[in-house]
This record gives C-alpha cells, structure tokens and sequence, in this order.
C-alpha cells in the first residue's frame, strides 16, 4: 500500500475503479492509435494522391529510374554532410539547446491542437512550459561553470 497510487479500504470498490480507469484508458489509446494512423495516412495520401498520378504518368518514371533516390546520391549527401559539418563552430551543448527548445515548442504545439476545453490552467501548463524551457535555458547557458556558457 506504502508504494501504490492509492489504497482502498474494501475490495469491492476494485471492480468500479477498474471499468472507469479501464474505459478511461481504452478511449485515450484509442485515440492515440486512431491519430497515429490519421497522421500517417495524411502524409502518404497527399504524396500519392491518385488522381494526380493517373493524369501524369511520367511521374511513375522517377521511381523506375531511381532518380530520386539511389545509392549513389545516398553517399553523395554523406560526404557533402562530412564536408559541411568540418568547419562548424556549434558545439553539441548549443545543438542541444536548440534541439530542447524546438521540441518542447513542437510537443505544446501539438498538444494545443488536441485540447478539447482551454482554461486558463490549460494556458499556463503549455506556453509557460515553453517560456519556463527558455528560461531554464537562458539561465543554464549563463553559469560560467557550464560548458556553454
């Protein structure tokens, strides 16, 4: 009892909290699994819209001829990747600051577009975790003791 969530007096609340939590959780994975495929499909189907590929069927010969993608243009941007990293003066502390921001921003974006009721606890827990992550940051990069200072 000590290490769980919490503690029930009597068993026979188990089966109640098990069919709310259980239907809770069944219509958020639900969802999860549903917006997964949703999102997927979006990206292929706008790719691959059919109409535009029976009224241009040449478009079909990039694919054929491996123009687009093949082993050769596959190292050729490796190299060119090695090339252009050699003389770069980001460090790796500067890229993750980059990385930590753009994720968080990317991650509330998409979080804003799934919430259902916006109050004004909801605002706070997203924009201010994106203002209190640069802030973090900010602050963070302004200790000498750390290497991006």
């Amino acid at each position: 009892v000590m290490a769980s969530d919490f503690a029930m007096d009597q068993f026979r609340f188990l089966k109640r909290l098990l069919l709310v939590h259980g239907h809770w959780n069944y219509q958020r994975v639900g969802y999860l699994v549903l917006y997964n495929f949703y999102r997927n499909v979006v990206f292929v189907l706008m790719l691959f819209c059919h109409k535009t590929l029976l009224e241009y069927p040449k478009l079909h010969g990039v694919g054929h001829r491996r123009e687009a993608y093949n082993l050769q243009l596959f190292w050729i941007t490796m190299i060119d990747t090695q090339w252009q990293s050699l003389e770069s003066t980001i460090d790796i502390w500067s890229m993750g600051s980059l990385w930590t921001i753009a994720v968080v921003i990317l991650v509330n974006i998409h979080l804003a577009m799934d919430i259902r009721r916006w109050v004004f606890i909801t605002h706070a827990a997203v924009w201010g975790s994106i203002i209190i992550t640069y802030a973090c940051i900010v602050v963070l990069d302004s200790i000498p003791v750390f290497p991006n200072y």
